[in-house]
């Protein structure tokens, strides 16, 4: 029953990663934007490796905010495993990539082009717009403030 078990629980590893590894070949802009609670364009300004835990530290400087809190920075740490099963290049110094980070803390980085960074611009577009908040209505002078200094 343990073997059983054991094999289950290895075959869900291998179908999860394999589906990190193909959404991350070949996702379009809206599935970028539906993944991502956090997406960006950013250049790569240096790579660690924490040889302890098989993650790479790769930091780089945001260029422009598709999705999510702008920031001038970021450091991201990626499975050093998911270069070469995902058949992905492991970025360089000076690399463009796009960011992606979801509310689970998974990260995925991928080379960007310029073609798919203008089709991420012209999706950021059709996204839906939060709705304003309502504005309460202005008070009249006879009505009481609660808090008046």
């Amino acid at each position: 029953m343990s073997l059983r078990l054991f094999v289950l629980v290895a075959f869900q590893l291998v179908l999860s990663t394999a589906q990190a590894c193909r959404f991350a070949q070949d996702a379009q802009p809206a599935q970028w934007y539906e993944w991502s609670d956090s997406l960006f364009s950013a250049d790569v300004t240096g790579i660690a490796l924490d040889q302890q835990k098989s993650v790479d530290i790769i930091t780089v400087r945001v260029v422009e905010t598709f999705k999510g809190a702008a920031g001038a920075a970021a450091t991201l740490r990626v499975p050093s495993r998911m270069w070469a099963s995902c058949r992905l290049e492991r970025p360089a110094a000076g690399a463009h990539v796009l960011v992606a980070l979801n509310p689970n803390s998974d990260t995925l980085l991928v080379p960007l082009t310029p073609g798919n960074e203008e089709l991420l611009r012209r999706h950021r577009g059709r996204q839906p717009q939060s709705q304003p908040q309502p504005q309460p209505a202005p008070s009249s002078p006879t009505t009481e403030k609660p808090f008046s200094y």
